[in-house]
């Protein structure tokens, strides 16, 4: 869809101007480099509080094991995450956020796989921002902010790396 031609006008710091016109067109973009469409998708993207990134499963991947990642959020389905009753967190319908090997120590790898119900995917959405596991009490952690960054169960601490929020 054409939108016509616009005439603009930005100011930068220091007073510096720039003034032009540009011919909008919408639709015909590219998609997410490393993911797929979006394909519409429910739920909510799970952001974190100092990156300003998503929670993202790369490429879209449905393999039991995957380890999520931060990455910019663009609302796929693969960011598209829903908190159940049962406090799972489900992403592509029939996959929930696991703490990989049942484990209970800093460090262990945040993936996805089926879900099963087990209190390793099981998780608390807590009102100061964290997302603890229900199993091992510890916080969902991104260990960077850059895209890429693997998302991991860590201690809490109150870092901003450890703080989230949902959006839709």
């Amino acid at each position: 869809m054409n939108l016509g031609n616009h005439d603009y006008q930005i100011m930068a710091t220091e007073g510096y101007q720039s003034s032009g016109s540009s011919n909008i067109t919408i639709g015909g973009g590219t998609s997410n480099p490393t993911t797929p469409n979006p394909g519409g998708g429910s739920g909510q993207m799970i952001v974190g509080s100092g990156s300003g990134r998503c929670i993202d499963v790369p490429n879209a991947s449905t393999a039991n094991g995957t380890q999520v990642q931060l990455y910019d959020c663009w609302g796929g389905s693969n960011q598209r995450f829903t908190y159940t009753s049962s406090k799972q967190l489900t992403v592509s319908g029939n996959k929930c956020l696991d703490a990989s090997g049942q484990g209970t120590s800093n460090g262990t790898a945040v993936i996805i796989w089926d879900c099963s119900g087990q209190p390793n995917q099981q998780w608390n959405v807590n009102s100061n921002g964290t997302i603890t596991g229900v199993q091992s009490g510890l916080c969902l952690d991104a260990g960077g902010s850059g895209n890429g960054t693997k998302i991991q169960l860590y201690g809490c601490w109150g870092g901003s790396n450890q703080q989230w929020s949902l959006r839709n």
